[in-house]
Protein backbone atom coordinates (compact mmCIF):
# COMPACT_ATOMS: atom_id res chain seq x y z
CA UNK A 1 0.00 0.00 0.00
CA UNK A 2 1.24 3.52 -1.09
CA UNK A 3 2.62 5.55 1.89
CA UNK A 4 0.51 8.82 3.13
CA UNK A 5 1.39 11.59 0.49
CA UNK A 6 2.89 9.45 -1.96
CA UNK A 7 1.79 8.73 -5.20
CA UNK A 8 0.59 5.04 -5.64
CA UNK A 9 2.41 3.11 -8.35
CA UNK A 10 -0.80 2.98 -10.67
CA UNK A 11 -4.48 1.63 -10.08
CA UNK A 12 -5.45 -1.50 -12.25
CA UNK A 13 -6.99 -0.63 -15.49
CA UNK A 14 -11.23 -0.16 -15.07
CA UNK A 15 -12.76 -4.00 -15.99
CA UNK A 16 -15.93 -2.18 -16.28
CA UNK A 17 -14.02 0.22 -18.67
CA UNK A 18 -13.12 -2.64 -20.43
CA UNK A 19 -16.61 -4.77 -20.73
CA UNK A 20 -17.62 -1.12 -22.06
CA UNK A 21 -15.10 -1.37 -25.31
CA UNK A 22 -15.33 -5.21 -25.27
CA UNK A 23 -19.62 -4.68 -25.49
CA UNK A 24 -19.03 -2.20 -28.19
CA UNK A 25 -16.64 -5.02 -30.24
CA UNK A 26 -19.27 -7.42 -30.16
CA UNK A 27 -22.19 -5.21 -31.36
CA UNK A 28 -20.22 -3.66 -34.23
CA UNK A 29 -18.59 -6.69 -35.30
CA UNK A 30 -22.38 -8.45 -35.27
CA UNK A 31 -23.63 -5.53 -37.42
CA UNK A 32 -20.87 -5.01 -39.59
CA UNK A 33 -18.32 -7.39 -40.00
CA UNK A 34 -15.04 -7.86 -38.48
CA UNK A 35 -13.17 -6.56 -40.97
CA UNK A 36 -15.21 -3.38 -41.66
CA UNK A 37 -15.09 -2.47 -38.01
CA UNK A 38 -11.90 -0.49 -37.29
CA UNK A 39 -10.71 0.58 -33.76
CA UNK A 40 -11.76 4.12 -34.10
CA UNK A 41 -15.67 2.74 -34.83
CA UNK A 42 -14.79 0.75 -31.43
CA UNK A 43 -13.40 3.80 -29.57
CA UNK A 44 -16.40 5.85 -31.02
CA UNK A 45 -19.25 2.92 -30.02
CA UNK A 46 -17.70 2.62 -26.84
CA UNK A 47 -17.44 6.04 -25.89
CA UNK A 48 -14.14 6.14 -25.16
CA UNK A 49 -10.78 7.39 -26.92
CA UNK A 50 -8.97 5.38 -28.98
CA UNK A 51 -5.97 5.51 -26.91
CA UNK A 52 -8.29 4.12 -23.95
CA UNK A 53 -9.19 1.20 -26.48
CA UNK A 54 -5.81 0.43 -27.22
CA UNK A 55 -4.57 0.48 -23.00
CA UNK A 56 -6.56 -2.57 -22.75
CA UNK A 57 -6.63 -4.23 -25.96
CA UNK A 58 -3.55 -4.24 -28.31
CA UNK A 59 -5.08 -5.03 -31.45
CA UNK A 60 -8.23 -5.76 -33.30
CA UNK A 61 -7.29 -8.68 -33.35
CA UNK A 62 -6.78 -9.32 -30.17
CA UNK A 63 -10.13 -7.90 -29.37
CA UNK A 64 -11.82 -10.06 -31.62
CA UNK A 65 -10.57 -13.05 -29.83
CA UNK A 66 -11.40 -12.05 -26.27
CA UNK A 67 -14.74 -11.57 -27.75
CA UNK A 68 -14.87 -14.89 -28.89
CA UNK A 69 -13.33 -16.58 -25.86
CA UNK A 70 -15.59 -14.07 -23.28
CA UNK A 71 -18.69 -15.84 -25.33
CA UNK A 72 -17.12 -19.36 -24.71
CA UNK A 73 -16.56 -18.36 -20.89
CA UNK A 74 -20.30 -17.80 -20.08
CA UNK A 75 -20.72 -21.32 -20.77
CA UNK A 76 -17.77 -22.88 -19.20
CA UNK A 77 -18.54 -25.48 -16.63
CA UNK A 78 -16.56 -25.15 -13.20
CA UNK A 79 -14.21 -27.68 -12.08
CA UNK A 80 -16.91 -28.05 -8.72
CA UNK A 81 -19.64 -28.55 -12.25
CA UNK A 82 -17.37 -31.19 -13.64
CA UNK A 83 -17.24 -33.46 -10.23
CA UNK A 84 -17.99 -36.90 -10.82
CA UNK A 85 -21.21 -38.14 -9.72
CA UNK A 86 -21.45 -41.11 -7.51
CA UNK A 87 -18.64 -44.26 -7.33
CA UNK A 88 -21.77 -46.21 -8.91
CA UNK A 89 -21.74 -43.43 -12.18
CA UNK A 90 -19.24 -43.47 -15.07
CA UNK A 91 -17.14 -40.42 -14.75
CA UNK A 92 -16.43 -39.96 -18.23
CA UNK A 93 -19.84 -40.62 -19.06
CA UNK A 94 -21.11 -37.82 -16.58
CA UNK A 95 -18.76 -35.09 -17.92
CA UNK A 96 -19.88 -35.75 -21.31
CA UNK A 97 -23.05 -35.19 -20.69
CA UNK A 98 -22.23 -31.64 -18.64
CA UNK A 99 -19.84 -30.61 -21.19
CA UNK A 100 -22.77 -31.63 -25.07
CA UNK A 101 -25.77 -29.99 -23.03
CA UNK A 102 -23.03 -26.84 -21.99
CA UNK A 103 -21.86 -26.76 -25.84
CA UNK A 104 -25.86 -26.88 -27.65
CA UNK A 105 -26.66 -24.29 -25.15
CA UNK A 106 -23.58 -22.08 -26.69
CA UNK A 107 -24.11 -23.11 -30.11
CA UNK A 108 -28.38 -21.88 -29.81
CA UNK A 109 -27.14 -18.82 -28.61
CA UNK A 110 -28.31 -15.70 -31.17
CA UNK A 111 -25.08 -13.70 -30.68
CA UNK A 112 -23.11 -17.51 -31.73
CA UNK A 113 -25.21 -17.79 -34.82
CA UNK A 114 -24.62 -14.50 -35.70
CA UNK A 115 -21.30 -14.89 -34.95
CA UNK A 116 -20.93 -17.83 -37.33
CA UNK A 117 -22.81 -16.51 -39.99
CA UNK A 118 -19.92 -13.57 -39.89
CA UNK A 119 -17.07 -15.73 -40.02
CA UNK A 120 -18.17 -18.10 -42.58
CA UNK A 121 -18.96 -14.74 -44.74
CA UNK A 122 -15.74 -13.04 -44.21
CA UNK A 123 -13.47 -16.72 -44.54
CA UNK A 124 -12.73 -16.10 -48.38
CA UNK A 125 -11.39 -12.65 -48.09
CA UNK A 126 -10.65 -12.57 -44.64
CA UNK A 127 -8.96 -16.03 -43.74
CA UNK A 128 -7.07 -14.26 -40.61
CA UNK A 129 -11.05 -14.05 -38.95
CA UNK A 130 -11.46 -17.47 -39.44
CA UNK A 131 -8.23 -18.67 -38.12
CA UNK A 132 -8.53 -16.90 -35.21
CA UNK A 133 -12.17 -17.67 -34.44
CA UNK A 134 -11.35 -21.49 -35.02
CA UNK A 135 -8.58 -21.46 -32.71
CA UNK A 136 -10.07 -19.23 -29.58
CA UNK A 137 -13.51 -21.47 -29.82
CA UNK A 138 -14.22 -24.77 -32.18
CA UNK A 139 -9.99 -25.64 -31.93
CA UNK A 140 -10.20 -25.54 -28.13
CA UNK A 141 -13.39 -27.64 -27.31
CA UNK A 142 -12.12 -30.21 -29.62
CA UNK A 143 -8.99 -30.11 -27.27
CA UNK A 144 -10.19 -30.25 -24.19
CA UNK A 145 -12.54 -33.05 -25.17
CA UNK A 146 -9.65 -34.94 -26.26
CA UNK A 147 -8.30 -35.00 -23.38
CA UNK A 148 -10.92 -36.21 -21.14
CA UNK A 149 -10.71 -39.26 -23.54
CA UNK A 150 -7.08 -39.05 -23.13
CA UNK A 151 -6.95 -39.20 -19.86
CA UNK A 152 -9.74 -41.50 -19.27
CA UNK A 153 -7.73 -44.47 -21.10
CA UNK A 154 -4.91 -43.57 -19.13
CA UNK A 155 -2.99 -42.46 -21.68
CA UNK A 156 -3.56 -46.05 -23.70
CA UNK A 157 -5.08 -44.20 -26.47
CA UNK A 158 -2.85 -41.57 -28.57
CA UNK A 159 -3.57 -37.53 -28.54
CA UNK A 160 -4.84 -38.11 -32.29
CA UNK A 161 -6.58 -40.77 -31.46
CA UNK A 162 -8.24 -38.74 -28.31
CA UNK A 163 -8.84 -35.85 -30.64
CA UNK A 164 -10.64 -37.78 -33.46
CA UNK A 165 -12.94 -39.09 -30.55
CA UNK A 166 -13.51 -35.43 -29.40
CA UNK A 167 -14.24 -34.48 -33.09
CA UNK A 168 -16.68 -37.12 -33.55
CA UNK A 169 -18.60 -36.55 -30.40
CA UNK A 170 -18.86 -32.69 -31.52
CA UNK A 171 -20.68 -33.89 -35.24
CA UNK A 172 -22.44 -36.07 -33.15
CA UNK A 173 -24.08 -32.94 -31.10
CA UNK A 174 -24.17 -30.84 -33.69
CA UNK A 175 -25.93 -33.55 -36.16
CA UNK A 176 -27.57 -31.00 -38.65
CA UNK A 177 -28.93 -28.78 -35.91
CA UNK A 178 -25.95 -26.30 -35.96
CA UNK A 179 -26.04 -25.80 -39.85
CA UNK A 180 -30.28 -25.32 -39.72
CA UNK A 181 -29.63 -22.53 -37.55
CA UNK A 182 -27.29 -21.20 -39.48
CA UNK A 183 -29.44 -21.03 -42.08
CA UNK A 184 -32.26 -19.42 -39.57
CA UNK A 185 -34.11 -22.91 -40.25
CA UNK A 186 -34.56 -24.20 -36.52
CA UNK A 187 -35.82 -23.07 -33.28
CA UNK A 188 -33.68 -22.59 -30.15
CA UNK A 189 -33.67 -25.93 -28.56
CA UNK A 190 -35.35 -26.75 -25.37
CA UNK A 191 -33.67 -28.12 -22.19
CA UNK A 192 -35.91 -31.33 -23.18
CA UNK A 193 -34.15 -31.40 -26.33
CA UNK A 194 -31.04 -30.66 -25.50
CA UNK A 195 -31.16 -33.48 -22.94
CA UNK A 196 -32.08 -35.88 -25.05
CA UNK A 197 -29.42 -35.26 -28.22
CA UNK A 198 -26.68 -35.09 -25.13
CA UNK A 199 -28.43 -38.92 -24.08
CA UNK A 200 -27.55 -40.15 -27.80
CA UNK A 201 -25.02 -38.43 -28.62
CA UNK A 202 -22.83 -39.71 -25.78
CA UNK A 203 -24.16 -43.27 -25.72
CA UNK A 204 -22.79 -43.29 -29.63
CA UNK A 205 -19.54 -41.82 -28.60
CA UNK A 206 -18.91 -44.55 -25.86
CA UNK A 207 -20.08 -47.36 -27.96
CA UNK A 208 -16.92 -45.85 -30.48
CA UNK A 209 -14.55 -45.10 -27.29
CA UNK A 210 -14.87 -48.37 -26.01
CA UNK A 211 -14.31 -49.93 -29.07
CA UNK A 212 -11.06 -48.29 -29.53
CA UNK A 213 -10.05 -48.97 -25.96
CA UNK A 214 -10.81 -52.46 -27.15
CA UNK A 215 -8.70 -52.72 -29.89
CA UNK A 216 -5.81 -51.21 -28.79
CA UNK A 217 -5.91 -53.63 -25.69
CA UNK A 218 -5.49 -56.53 -28.17
CA UNK A 219 -3.23 -55.15 -30.27
CA UNK A 220 -1.07 -54.71 -27.15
Amino acid sequence: MAKSGTKSAGRPKSEEKRQQILNAAVNLFLHQGVTATSMDAIAKESGVSKQTVYSHFASKDELYTVAIESKCRDYLLTPDDLACCPAETNGLKHTLELIGAQLLRLLSDPQVIAMYRIVISEAKNAPEVARLFYQAGPKKGVEDIGLLFLKDSEYLLTEEESITLAVQYLNLLKSDFHMRSLFGLEDILSEEQIRAKVDMSVRSILLLYRDAIKHKTLRS
